[in-house]
């Protein structure tokens, strides 16, 4: 197990280096990481990786699929939302309108933040980021598992759904 010190900015461009990603900074010193279209997931995804705080303690880890979804789809996917916060701890998962008055569309976003105040270590950091991803992956294959038995009608069974080669 590594040496624990003060969390920041490198320890996430060490996970990133190391897991050979490639990543953009903004003007903060945060990453983000985006991937090509993914069939199994009808999107792109795409991660945010911040260090937050007055000192950088914070580990704010954000991910969405770049998808819009429409205001007449809302209440389903709040609903849907709320489903997977209920049964899965990982990812926190909801949909952020920017304004409910306005706005014709949102986007479902996955997050997690983590107080690193104590400072961690490498490992940690690694573990938690790709744990975070693999999540996030799952969190949108279930929901386009969801969107298929929506497509079905809602009183389909999810055995009922034909699986794919």
């Amino acid at each position: 197990m590594g040496i624990v010190e003060s969390f920041g900015h490198a320890m996430i461009q060490a996970f990133l280096e190391d897991s050979d990603l490639h990543y953009l900074r903004d003007r903060d010193g945060d990453f983000v990481v985006e991937f090509g279209y993914d069939e199994e997931v009808l999107g792109h995804p795409r991660f945010m990786l911040v260090a937050s705080g007055d000192d950088h303690e914070q580990y704010c880890l954000r991910g969405d699929t770049m998808k819009r979804v429409p205001k007449a789809e809302w209440d389903r996917l709040i609903r849907l939302c709320n489903e997977w916060n209920a049964q899965y701890k990982l990812p926190k998962v909801y949909l952020e309108i920017d304004d409910p008055n306005v706005s014709a569309t949102g986007r479902v976003i996955c997050e997690q933040w983590t107080n690193l105040e104590a400072g961690a270590h490498q490992e940690l950091i690694n573990e938690m980021t790709s744990t975070f991803f693999s999540a996030c992956f799952g969190f949108w294959r279930w929901l386009e598992r969801q969107d298929a038995l929506h497509a079905l009608g809602d009183d389909v069974a999810a055995d009922e759904v034909p699986e794919e080669d």
